[in-house]
């Protein structure tokens, strides 16, 4: 059981860690091109996600760092719901390509 607990509290600490990183400067929107480019030289959907839904979680999670008292309203704005996000963010973890491409659009 506690084997089981384990793996999810792991994803949840590295998708927090990524999503709570230093501020960015807008000069860094720029460079994050490269990594969603790389996700789409991949398969156009993996593991049952599509790149449009990367890059709404990276837009998501980007206005949450931004406003986190307004995250219910940015959930809503972007289609998601608090589990519904939370499902997106564990497929991607799941995906070693889609977790690195994530990472480095959030930057």
């Amino acid at each position: 059981m506690k084997a089981r607990m384990r793996r999810p509290a792991l994803l949840v600490a590295v998708t927090l860690a990524a999503a709570c990183g230093r501020p960015e400067a807008p000069a860094a929107e720029a460079e994050a091109a490269p990594a969603v480019e790389t996700a789409q030289a991949m398969d156009t959907e993996r593991g049952g996600v599509s790149l449009s839904d990367l890059d709404r979680s990276v837009t998501t999670a980007r206005a949450m760092r931004e406003m986190p008292g307004a995250v219910d309203s940015i959930l809503a704005a972007n289609g998601f719901t608090r589990p519904g996000f939370d499902s997106l963010m564990y497929a991607i973890a799941a995906d070693s390509a889609l977790a690195r491409a994530y990472t480095e659009s959030i930057r």
